[in-house]
């Protein structure tokens, strides 16, 4: 099929062939269109960004999809810095602390930006002058959830997943996932912490031997397949990925559980950086774009997140991850991404010695 950027890209129509004489119209035929390249994931998130960045002829978008964890695209950037990579780069907030911490990331203007005025200062990630370093398009969490229609039973605190009867179950992502915050929150509900994680390096390798653990995902698309399938039932990941699954199955969000039941809620912001050695006009104003309250609204409900333009519509589904100021302090965690980001090698190399053997 035959779209406008397509006619526009290959000059077969003129405004005399088209009957069309507005100005502004004219100047989009006629005008170069910018280019960009943009990194997203797939899956839903491709669907809608592709789906609202079809509305608009202002930038041209490649988009660049991330493979395996988000963080992968850190070693890509390096790899070629100085030199051009990516124009805008979406991904979440461990990702951004270590692009902000290598000083990659353009300084963001909301004076440039119109639309971000409207998205609290509070959510944008900052260098250490404060400068505003990243777009926030959504809040989001990572959180143990499960389905419904295949749960032995309710599952009431983290302890539980040693259950004989969650043999093979249990989806349980390898540590390069979610910055390993699955091991982190099975760490504070046994006593441990962030930096004090070996509570949870016993308890994950008896999952191993029991044999609970069904499938570790590398990826998001890896999650998705495996609860919308059935293959698993159980699992630690983003919002996203059991909205995903909530289309196919009823699903448990362990959200908002009693405090002493382990379960809690790391709060996550996704949005987009800007690379400085990018197409930094060009991206700017196509991420701008993006974040118009019509279309911040429109992806948000389509990834099943929520949005970040106080004047986009938030969708009701999504109370399972709204919460009050109460809540937030029962049952939510702010994580240190930073140090998350220092010990993930580490971990990842400690998972393939110690329990990848027992699977």
């Amino acid at each position: 099929m035959i779209n406008r950027r397509t006619v526009l890209r290959n000059g077969l129509l003129s405004t005399a062939v088209l009957g069309l004489g507005t100005l502004p119209f004219a100047r989009g035929v006629f005008a170069a269109e910018q280019e960009i390249v943009a990194v997203e994931w797939g899956g839903n998130y491709l669907a809608a960004v592709e789906a609202i960045n079809g509305t608009q002829d202002a930038v041209d978008v490649t988009f660049d999809l991330h493979s395996g964890g988000a963080a992968t695209v850190l070693a890509k950037i390096d790899a070629a810095w100085p030199e051009r990579s990516f124009d805008a780069v979406a991904a979440f907030s461990p990702v951004f602390t270590s692009m902000i911490r290598e000083g990659w990331c353009e300084t963001i203007d909301p004076d440039e930006m119109p639309n971000l005025k409207d998205v609290p200062r509070a959510l944008f990630m900052t260098d250490a002058d404060g400068a505003l370093k990243v777009v926030p398009r959504s809040i989001t969490g990572q959180y143990w959830g499960y389905r419904e229609d295949m749960a032995p039973f309710a599952l009431e605190n983290v302890e539980q997943l040693l259950d004989d009867r969650l043999r093979g179950q249990i989806l349980f992502p390898s540590p390069i996932m979610n910055s390993n915050m699955q091991m982190v929150t099975i760490a504070r509900a046994l006593g441990g912490s962030v930096s004090d994680i070996e509570p949870a390096w016993d308890f994950v390798k008896e999952l191993a031997r029991k044999g609970n653990i069904g499938r570790v995902s590398t990826s998001d698309s890896e999650t998705l397949n495996s609860l919308a399938s059935g293959e698993t039932s159980i699992a630690f990941s983003a919002t996203t990925s059991f909205a995903e699954v909530a289309k196919v199955a009823p699903v448990k969000h362990l959200t908002k559980m009693p405090e002493d039941s382990g379960f809690v809620t790391a709060l996550v912001m996704e949005g987009w950086a800007i690379p400085s050695n990018g197409r930094v006009d060009a991206a700017k104003e196509w991420v701008n774009l993006m974040m118009s309250p019509d279309n911040n609204g429109t992806m948000n409900e389509m990834i099943g997140t929520v949005p970040t333009n106080s004047k986009a519509a938030a969708s009701e589904a999504l109370a399972h991850i709204t919460f009050t100021e109460d809540e937030l302090a029962v049952h939510t965690l702010q994580p240190d991404w930073a140090y998350q980001a220092e010990n993930m090698n580490e971990w990842a190399t400690r998972w393939e010695r110690e329990v990848a053997p027992l699977l």
